[in-house]
């Protein structure tokens, strides 16, 4: 089949579609990707490697300060629909018109399409064009069920919780959709109402990018959600060489806690505020710790026995060498924490982290979430400590990791796929897979 790919957003959306674009040209099939990065970063190398096509679509161009007080104005929302609104507002709509034009032309070259849930132009795009259309999403949270609760409200039970999925529901078909519909007029379509269920769902097949052990399945879910497995990027993929410093620092101590935020470092009118509290925390919590900052400002911190600081590391060379990670509760990194037998402390900056922090803290391999509107370095140390001190957590830790070992998103991604949009290839192909990509 010829298959094209489309996505948008920061590393945590486009490396699980990477990772599944390489599955499938590995598969046999001719693939095609458009990456819309909303950090402007370049992702070819990655096509290279994996022997896949790779276009990158629309550029943000806003300053440092721009960010900080968007990031701000998300975090003070303090709702998941005003959060998601304001992202999109600004990170997706002023990108919509480049992305629905690349859509298009992904559908008339493809055979079937497959798009990051949020992805309504490569949706409205598939459909006017008939063609089989897969979403991935990445948060069980957002997938209704009366037996969960949705994101940012508490689990009242499986009575109440549909009233609160009614509501969001109504909300953001007001809210949200009305930019939806304005394209699908545009394209010669009906509105559409319900956008949750009917646009950032493919009714068709939605593949879930996460291990079954954190997002559960629901006795209420319909047959097309299908729970596949952590989306990893192959190691052969990507390129990199570990700085002697970071080396050295690993080699000469006990294992170190790995700290970031990911994209949620700009969180206040300055990010040295963010990167101090992750810095004193190590220090009173008395660990090694690496700290991982994207911004220039690191370099202002003093230099300390105890801290290795560094702008970025991909987390399969690094996780394996750590104790614990710090980190926000992005659907990537809490996966990457725990494919590495990692414990986890959570801080949470926007709602759907929230169900990420809560799925871990059941499964024994993360304290109690902390939140960004009221974190100290005091209280994160208290949490670091509490993990470091708990042989039981580490073990858990390293249980999950090998759980998650065993599973492979990828592959069953891709055979959902082939049996749901070309059922007749399906059994013939399925020895071809390389065990490379999983």
């Amino acid at each position: 089949m010829k298959i094209g790919l489309q996505t948008w957003g920061s590393d945590g959306d486009i490396r699980p579609l990477l990772a599944l674009a390489g599955g499938l040209r590995a598969r046999g099939h001719k693939v095609s990707m458009v990456v819309s990065s909303v950090d402007n970063k370049d992702y070819s190398s990655y096509g290279r490697e994996m022997d896949f096509t790779i276009s990158h679509v629309g550029k943000l161009s806003y300053d440092n300060k721009t960010v900080r007080l968007v990031t701000d104005k998300i975090i003070a929302a303090n709702n998941p629909l005003k959060q998601l609104e304001i992202i999109l507002a600004y990170y997706f709509n002023p990108l919509m018109p480049e992305m629905f034009a690349a859509a298009e032309q992904l559908c008339r070259e493809n055979d079937a399409l497959v798009g990051h849930f949020l992805h309504y132009p490569l949706q409205t795009a598939a459909e006017k064009a008939g063609k089989p259309y897969a979403t991935v999403t990445f948060n069980h949270g957002g997938i209704y069920s009366r037996h969960s609760r949705m994101v940012g409200i508490p689990d009242l039970g499986k009575w109440m919780n549909p009233y609160w999925w009614k509501l969001f529901h109504f909300l953001s078909d007001r809210s949200i959709g009305s930019e939806i519909n304005k394209l699908r007029r545009s394209a010669g379509l009906p509105p559409i109402d319900k956008i949750a269920d009917t646009v950032w769902i493919s009714k068709q097949l939605n593949l879930l990018a996460g291990t079954s052990a954190i997002s559960r399945k629901q006795p209420d879910w319909p047959d097309y959600h299908h729970i596949c497995g952590f989306f990893a990027v192959p190691e052969t993929a990507e390129k990199w060489t570990m700085p002697d410093g970071l080396k050295q620092f690993l080699e000469t101590g006990p294992p170190p806690v790995f700290m970031t935020l990911g994209s949620m470092f700009s969180l206040d009118a300055s990010p040295d505020i963010t990167t101090e509290i992750l810095v004193q925390a190590a220090l009173l919590a008395g660990c090694r710790a690496i700290v991982q900052s994207p911004w220039d400002d690191l370099r202002k911190f003093p230099d300390h026995p105890q801290i290795y600081k560094i702008q970025k590391a991909p987390h399969h060379y690094i996780f394996p060498h750590c104790s614990a990670v710090v980190h926000h509760g992005g659907a990537g990194t809490t996966h990457s924490a725990t494919l590495h037998g990692c414990p986890s402390v959570v801080i949470e900056h926007i709602a759907d982290q929230g169900v990420f922090a809560n799925e871990l803290e059941r499964l024994g391999v993360a304290p109690k979430v902390l939140h960004r509107r009221n974190i100290t370095a005091k209280k994160l140390a208290s949490a670091i400590r509490s993990v470091l001190d708990s042989p039981d957590m580490k073990k858990r830790a390293e249980e999950l990791g090998a759980f998650m070992q065993k599973e492979n998103g990828v592959k069953r991604a891709v055979e959902l796929i082939e049996k749901r949009f070309s059922p007749g290839e399906s059994s013939s192909r399925r020895g071809s897979y390389r065990k490379k990509v999983n």
